[in-house]
């Protein structure tokens, strides 16, 4: 536990094995020498800030690219698995348990969400209620003249007892959607380290670029001198 320790806490007030690193790494890769500019007036703190914006763009890929593989393949089975069964009517819905995803929490909770699951999955009892809710309005408006004042709760899902399909005419953009095609576990890794190994390039490579940039306009501003 020493060498844990070591590497994460210090007690003496010396700096960790980690941060030790971090220090090497941001002083070898992350400090520009800008002073080697001629023609390009930049702070090493704006060419810092750039690396991490690159570096941030990278890891915002690789997060993107997780949860389209998480959607495809998690999220994207239940779906698939609700066509297998073609509960594709409110008289043929069934629960989670029946469709195997009962103590899946990632489907329960996009089922909550109207922007993920819950924009093409049907709930038969929320149906039923929300017309149950539907007629007491129409009452309520019939005696009061207007709706002010009417309240009825939102349906809260139960996961053991409702029962779950997909409208038909649905059914079709729902396959397109969660297609697992070119979206498995390997197509993720791919993108983590193409976005990683792209991103370490630019930001190492950075300074050089510059350079070119600033050689080149060296190169024109002599031109321009010959030319007047």
């Amino acid at each position: 536990m020493m060498w844990l320790q070591k590497l994460f806490l210090s007690t003496s007030g010396e700096p960790t094995l980690f941060e030790e690193l971090w220090e090497y790494l941001e002083g070898k890769y992350f400090s520009v020498d800008v002073g080697r500019y001629e023609h390009i007036s930049i702070g090493s703190g704006s060419l810092v800030t750039l690396q991490k914006i690159i570096l941030g763009i990278a890891i915002g890929l690789i997060v993107a690219a997780g949860m389209v593989c998480y959607d495809k393949n998690r999220l994207g089975a239940f779906v698939r698995k609700i066509v297998k069964e073609q509960a594709l009517w409110p008289d043929k819905a069934k629960t989670l348990a029946e469709l195997g995803f009962a103590r899946n929490g990632g489907v329960k909770a996009s089922l909550k969400s109207p922007n993920k699951l819950g924009k093409i999955i049907r709930c038969v009892e929320k149906e039923a209620y929300d017309r149950q809710v539907g007629i007491a309005q129409e009452a309520y408006i019939a005696e009061h003249g207007n709706d002010e004042g009417f309240f009825m709760p939102s349906y809260r899902l139960n996961f053991e007892t409702d029962h779950f399909y997909i409208p038909d005419e649905e059914h079709y953009r729902a396959d397109i959607r969660y297609d697992n095609q070119g979206s498995g576990w390997r197509s993720f890794i791919l993108v983590c380290m193409v976005a990683l190994v792209g991103a370490a390039l630019v930001c190492f490579l950075l300074p050089d670029m510059l350079q070119l940039v600033d050689n080149m306009i060296g190169i024109l501003s002599e031109n321009d001198k010959y030319l007047k």
